[in-house]
């Protein structure tokens, strides 16, 4: 038998999942394991297993929970006896995954005490590989939220030893991702915060470090009213003037600068599954593309991608964002991207050609027969990304756009879909906490399906609620509700659906545009339409039409079920619909005739 508490309780019996039956039958295992081989009393098992508040046949209710619990545990029953005034599952410390945590952590801390930082080092990672997820998932009520919060705080613990550990062993790199995950976590930890910015500054990256501190910062003032302690403060200081030594690499490669891979990673499997089996065999170049809508969550599957592969590219970890999409930022030319490649890559900027293509020939020749990862993400088109590809088969790129790279030769390309039904909620209760959302899966469903599935909106209105706890989920389904002032409540920060959106509307030709325009002000909430329609209502041949529609399906504005049958997405319908007041780029010219500028069209297709 093998119980599992970090992550979703589970308990396996020869490798086989057991089924536990009820909620009840789960919290009475766990109370029993969080004191494996001490007495639990029966009052505390009845305090746990209805909240403090048992009925007058819970006594009877609990002898008939164990009774369930030990026929689930088949010739294992006998684990769990009656012991005095409670009862006592026997168990040892390596049957149970908390249990294990603690000792390999203790074990690192004897081994770290006398000097063996290697063998510290694998105890620790190796406990932490234990965990799947947030401790006692799925277990809300005061009891399991205490001892979750005290097997979260063990964890984060032992992760910072182990940064400790590989930062004191010049290691830099290899805790940057696992650190920023960290802060994401626990963003008021500010023993976290200093390590993540030391780590970032030995790897050359001053910059982010002091990003990192700034965020803290606003934070701290934001949510407490309080500065950064004095320990965060001088480290910040330090690195502002330079006092604290780099790390320098002894040759180029060896880095890693992939972002943190996210714990709220919802779904996505066959994806995964689709884009890690794709390698081309011989010496072809590995080209993976992602494209897809705003919000999709293409850079999230991206980075998630690249740490799955990461193992077998030791020889450098790179990321660029390209800015084809990003606001207020216009796209990074070829050069500029190459001399950022080169830089990070380790070659010292006097090594740095002028030209973009001695930059393109170097950066070949720098990789070439090297296994490196490369990130290229939100690229404009296939013309941006070109030059910064590598020669060699050696090397794996992964790239993402808004845009299908039709201009790429060798791409394997995958579009995301919105996230179905089941990963929507999923990732909203991941989000939002499963203590308030995890008895009300109806009112979940409404909401994803209100953000349309898409996961940024998800991930929006889930932040939002999480952040707001005197809301109810039917608040928050009222104000998304309203199709008019949707757009607004998904919201939070800098990060904006309605923003994104725009981004990319506004990489959209005159042409496009209008036609976006006319659409969104005529068509209903998931209607279909076709190049004979659009021909009609922008005064235009059907194959101009057509053509105009295929680049809106391309740049992802526009949806399709079936050849030639086109449809928006619920919110970027919204998003359409809210552009129609706005004038004409400009009068459109073609096949020598000028089209009248067409501001809103008042009739229905229907």
């Amino acid at each position: 038998m093998y119980f599992q508490l970090l992550g979703t309780v589970r308990v396996q019996r020869d490798g086989e999942r057991v089924d536990l039956g009820g909620l009840r039958q789960q919290r009475l295992l766990v109370m029993l394991l969080l004191d494996a081989g001490k007495v639990v009393s029966a009052d505390r098992l009845l305090e746990a297993m209805w909240d403090g508040a048992p009925p007058v046949t819970a006594r009877r209710q609990l002898h008939n929970a164990v009774a369930a619990l030990r026929r689930s545990f088949g010739a294992a029953k006998h684990i769990v006896v009656k012991d005095g005034p409670g009862y006592r599952i026997t168990v040892t410390a390596q049957d149970v995954d908390a249990h294990r945590f603690a000792t390999m952590v203790a074990a690192a801390s004897a081994a770290a005490s006398v000097g063996r930082t290697e063998a510290a080092v694998e105890l620790l990672e190796a406990a932490l590989a234990l965990w799947e997820g947030p401790a006692l998932s799925g277990l809300s009520s005061p009891a399991f939220e205490i001892a979750a919060a005290r097997f979260e705080e063990n964890r984060v613990t032992a992760t910072e030893r182990l940064a400790v550990l590989r930062l004191d062993g010049g290691d830099a790199a290899a805790v940057v991702v696992q650190l920023g995950e960290l802060v994401s976590r626990h963003p008021l930890r500010e023993e976290t915060r200093k390590l993540l910015m030391l780590a970032l500054h030995r790897c050359g990256r001053t910059a982010d470090a002091l990003t990192v501190y700034e965020q803290g910062r606003r934070l701290l003032r934001d949510e407490l009213g309080v500065d950064p302690g004095a320990g965060l403060r001088e480290l910040y200081e330090r690195i502002l003037r330079d006092e604290l030594p780099h790390r320098k690499a002894a040759e180029p490669g060896g880095r890693s600068f992939l972002p943190y891979d996210t714990a709220h990673f919802t779904g996505r499997a066959e994806e995964l599954e689709f884009l890690t089996g794709s390698r081309p065999a011989g010496t072809a170049l590995s080209i993976l593309a992602i494209d897809g809508m705003a919000g999709v969550g293409k850079t999230t599957l991206a980075v998630r991608l690249a740490h799955q592969l990461a193992h077998g590219f030791p020889e450098g970890h790179l990321f660029i964002d390209l800015h084809g999409h990003t606001a207020g930022q216009e796209p990074l030319d070829p050069g500029t991207a190459l001399e950022r490649l080169l830089l990070d890559f380790g070659l010292a900027p006097e090594q740095v050609p002028g030209d973009t293509g001695q930059r393109a020939a170097r950066w070949r020749a720098e990789v070439a027969e090297r296994r490196v990862l490369v990130v290229l993400d939100n690229a404009l088109d296939a013309g941006q990304v070109r030059p910064l590809l590598p020669g060699t088969g050696k090397a794996q790129v992964i790239i993402t756009s808004r845009r299908r790279l039709a201009g790429l030769d060798g791409v394997t390309s995958r579009s995301l879909d919105v996230f179905p039904a089941g990963d929507a909620a999923a990732l909203f209760t991941r989000v939002a906490g499963a203590g308030r959302t995890a008895q009300r899966p109806d009112a979940v469903a409404e909401v994803v399906a209100l953000c349309g599935h898409l996961p940024l909106a998800v991930g929006i209105a889930a932040w939002r609620f999480h952040n707001r706890p005197a809301w109810s989920l039917e608040d928050l389904v009222f104000r998304l509700r309203d199709r008019a002032g949707r757009l607004a409540e998904l919201r939070m920060g800098d990060r904006s659906v309605a923003a994104q959106f725009e981004v990319s509307y506004r990489k959209l030709s005159p042409g496009q545009r209008r036609l976006f325009r006319i659409l969104g002000g005529t068509t209903r909430p998931g209607e279909e339409f076709d190049a004979g329609t659009a021909a009609r209502l922008v005064n235009q041949p059907v194959r101009e039409a057509e053509r105009l529609l295929e680049e809106l399906f391309d740049a992802h504005m526009l949806r399709q079920r079936a050849t030639g049958c086109y449809h928006f997405h619920e919110l970027v319908h919204e998003h359409a619909r809210a552009k129609t007041e706005e004038p004409d780029d400009g009068l459109l010219t073609t096949f020598g005739r000028t089209l009248p500028s067409v501001t809103k069209v008042e009739y229905s297709l229907g």
